[in-house]
């Protein structure tokens, strides 16, 4: 009994899985989030990257819009359907990705994508082409411009530390040579003081899409550069007027130079990573 009702349920099993391939239908499964994860995570960042600046929007560069699916099998003006969901052989839009046929037609015209990405499309147009949410690929906005003080900041930044630098060989030559070099180091001090606050500013100007706790450091230690870089003036002015021991004089200008350094540092980690330059 028990092994004529398992025989009973092993047909009826069979049965089942081969109607649809008898019938020809197709088995209707819900929502699949694998392919709302693969559309989003490969698809999408690439039309946006590689498409959306001349086929969507208000663009529609030989008449074909790509920032919707629906845009997508209407396509362009003679060539029809730019997808045929599931049909990887005959849809248009791989054959421009693939570089077959015409080459006024291939995607990116400027150079092929790498195969990897080939095969994304490929998957995606073979399981049907999902486009879960709706939402329109959009192209990127344009980075806003920076102001000119901040564009000028790379080329401000050199002076206070020129100048720095030659308040320190200065002082150098005031121990070796005398006094007579006095003046060149009280100079050289208030320039750079004086640059470093223009540094600072175009600096603020300048800041981007950098972690804010690297920036937050790099501009203070800027400011404690800067503050350093007007005592070492201040105090080589008051030298200049007055005898007297010139230590303090040079432990701050010796303090200032490390500041700058641990400014420059950090303003690197900002271009290069936090890791730089070790």
């Amino acid at each position: 009994m028990i092994l004529r009702l398992l025989a009973i349920l092993l047909t009826a099993a069979t049965l089942a899985a081969a109607e649809p391939a008898a019938t020809g239908g197709a088995v209707k499964v819900g929502p699949n989030p694998s392919a709302a994860a693969f559309f989003e995570a490969r698809i999408r960042p690439m039309l946006v990257q590689h498409c959306a600046e001349c086929h969507a929007g208000g663009k529609r560069y030989g008449g074909l819009r790509t920032d919707s699916l629906e845009a997508m099998l209407e396509g362009g003006h003679d060539e029809g359907p730019a997808v045929i969901p599931g049909d990887v052989q005959r849809s248009p839009l791989l054959r421009s990705l693939r570089y077959e046929g015409d080459s006024d037609l291939n995607m990116p015209p400027k150079a092929k994508l790498p195969a990897e990405v080939i095969r994304d499309f490929e998957h995606w147009v073979a399981i049907g082409a999902p486009w879960p949410t709706g939402e329109p690929v959009v192209a990127p906005a344009p980075p806003a411009r920076t102001p000119l003080l901040g564009r000028l900041h790379p080329l401000v930044v050199h002076l206070p530390i020129g100048a720095l630098l030659v308040a320190a060989l200065a002082e150098a030559l005031v121990l070796l040579r005398g006094r007579r070099w006095s003046p060149a180091v009280a100079v050289a001090a208030a320039l750079a003081a004086a640059g470093a606050v223009g540094a600072v500013v175009s600096g603020i100007n300048a800041e981007g899409g950098q972690a804010p706790a690297l920036i937050e450091a790099h501009e203070q230690m800027a400011w404690a550069a800067t503050a350093l870089m007007a005592a070492v003036a201040a105090l080589a002015w008051w030298r200049e007027r007055r005898d007297g021991s010139r230590l303090p004089l040079r432990i701050l200008l010796l303090l200032a130079l490390v500041a700058v350094s641990v400014a420059g540092h950090r303003g690197g980690a900002l271009v290069y990573g936090p890791g730089w330059p070790f």
